[in-house]
């Protein structure tokens, strides 16, 4: 039996990899005969709120996280409608669920006023009656220290003030979202601290698209 659509979300820490892999992704299900996309995550181009969250960070998580909300959100349904329509395989760099992981550090941070907060959590739980559980979730797993060291090499303006204490935390909201989403559908989880070639993550995402569209939703062993 062939799977012939469906969505995927990828979550990881900043700096993990999930770009690269995303779209490596996206493109094994085209060279497997399927149509793909790839939904990018919002980034300094397209999020106006990034590059002064990092000048400024208490004065601006709330409008940033916001508006990230909203986007995770727009795309999260996009692929969703679009796989339940049987339009091919949708593959998310970041989604509406892992948006709250950020949101939690913000609150932990002090970044977020209590009504700022209490604000994100009721758009957060308005918008949850319209998302379905993706197809998979997978995660990428890499030691903070990694993910630090990553974010300096690509040496991108806007995160030269990310902190490793930032990346400790917000992998600790990550780790939690994993255990949710567990107990409610397929998740996979890749460890990614070791450097790899093109070539490793074209094979493992080759293995992933024929896993999931070889098998019976029931089959799926992750």
């Amino acid at each position: 039996m062939h799977n012939s659509s469906g969505y995927i979300i990828i979550e990881g820490n900043i700096g993990v990899g999930k770009s690269t892999f995303a779209q490596i992704l996206a493109e094994a299900f085209t060279r497997a005969g399927f149509r793909s996309e790839y939904l990018p995550e919002p980034d300094e181009t397209t999020n106006p709120f990034l590059a002064p969250y990092y000048d400024d960070p208490a004065g601006t998580a709330y409008k940033m996280q916001m508006h990230l909300l909203h986007q995770r959100f727009k795309a999260t349904r996009y692929a969703q409608a679009a796989a339940l329509a049987g339009k091919g395989w949708y593959i998310l760099d970041r989604s509406y669920y892992g948006d709250i992981c950020f949101a939690n550090v913000q609150r932990q941070s002090r970044y977020f006023t209590e009504a700022e907060c209490e604000s994100y959590l009721d758009a957060h739980r308005n918008m949850r009656e319209f998302i379905e559980q993706p197809t998979c979730a997978i995660f990428l797993k890499a030691k903070p220290e990694t993910c630090a060291a990553r974010i300096c090499q690509r040496n991108r303006t806007c995160e030269a003030g990310v902190q490793l204490s930032y990346l400790q935390a917000l992998q600790n909201e990550i780790d939690y979202l994993q255990d949710v989403l567990t107990r409610r559908g397929p998740v996979l989880t890749l460890d990614w601290d070791e450097p790899k070639t093109r070539e490793d993550l074209q094979q493992e995402a080759d293995l992933i698209v024929k896993r999931l569209t070889q098998q019976t939703r029931k089959d799926w062993d992750f």
